[in-house]
């Protein structure tokens, strides 16, 4: 009888591990294109000085066309290219590190289609 109880005992928690733990997954919303950005793009393309991919682009397209963000000429093929093949010194980044989704948000981010 004890056996019984104990295995009643270890299967409900189990389950109750395993329903929080579903739980808690759908409860986290999917990052947006400003935070995947910032987690992705960022260090390398945000404004100012300490930021090798601004420095890099000024350098080839000058100041008025360093900062990603503001450039004119930036699309959404040029985008997914750059992030895929990578650029000069930027390297390439595989579906398993940023997804085709997440690409689309960045994207839309950075041509302030979205968020």
């Amino acid at each position: 009888m004890r056996l019984i109880v104990l295995a009643a005992s270890l299967a409900s928690a189990a389950a109750g591990l395993l329903l929080t733990h579903h739980v808690d997954a759908q409860e986290e919303p999917e990052p947006g294109g400003q935070e995947l950005f910032e987690m992705w793009c960022a260090d390398c393309h945000d404004p100012g000085p300490g930021h090798p991919g601004t420095l890099r682009m000024e350098g080839d397209f000058g100041v008025e066309n360093s900062v990603l963000r503001e450039m004119q000429a930036v699309n959404r093929p040029l985008i997914h290219l750059a992030v895929r093949r990578g650029f000069a010194m930027m390297p390439p980044f595989r579906p398993t590190e940023i997804s085709d989704e997440e690409l689309e948000r960045i994207a839309s981010y950075i041509l302030e289609e979205g968020e």
